[in-house]
């Protein structure tokens, strides 16, 4: 039997809409403030919005929407990229990110979040694993103790 933790599907699934959703918004607003930020002389970075407003409209909405959308399906599809996939059973931790599989089978004596990383030590407190993660911590601590891995609710001490 294994537990499987990784984000929410409605996560998962909603970023995908909403992260495009939010860049085309972003793209409008910019656009209509691309006038205002252009007779503003104090601005530092004036150049890209004065060829964004030189651009008559319904080309300079429909552009920047267009740029602000496909901005936010990139971030969307890194944000999948770099998701972390932790999968526990009584003999095995497998970690998935950015197509790669990191197996580990050795005993563990101690697994804990320090610093936004999960992270799994082995015999002589030998570090086998530290990956940057969002996952949620009660559930990842579900997925170990309930699989007789030994978790800690904060990093052991400096020794």
């Amino acid at each position: 039997m294994e537990t499987v933790v990784d984000e929410p599907t409605w996560v998962r699934r909603g970023s995908w809409v909403a992260c495009p959703a939010a860049g085309a918004a972003l793209g409008w607003g910019v656009q209509a403030l691309s006038g205002w930020i252009v007779s503003l002389t104090w601005f530092p970075v004036q150049g890209p919005f004065r060829l964004l407003h030189s651009v008559p409209q319904p080309g300079r909405l429909l552009a920047s929407v267009a740029v602000g959308a496909l901005l936010g399906l990139a971030f969307a599809w890194m944000w999948a990229w770099d998701r972390l996939v932790v999968t526990v059973s009584a003999t095995r931790v497998t970690l998935e990110r950015r197509e790669r599989r990191r197996r580990i089978d050795t005993p563990l004596t101690a697994v804990f979040v320090d610093d936004g990383k999960l992270v799994l030590l082995g015999e002589g407190d030998r570090e086998l694993a530290r990956e940057k993660t969002d996952l949620n911590r009660r559930q990842l601590a579900l997925a170990f103790t309930t699989h007789g891995r030994p978790w800690l609710d904060e990093p052991p001490p400096e020794r």
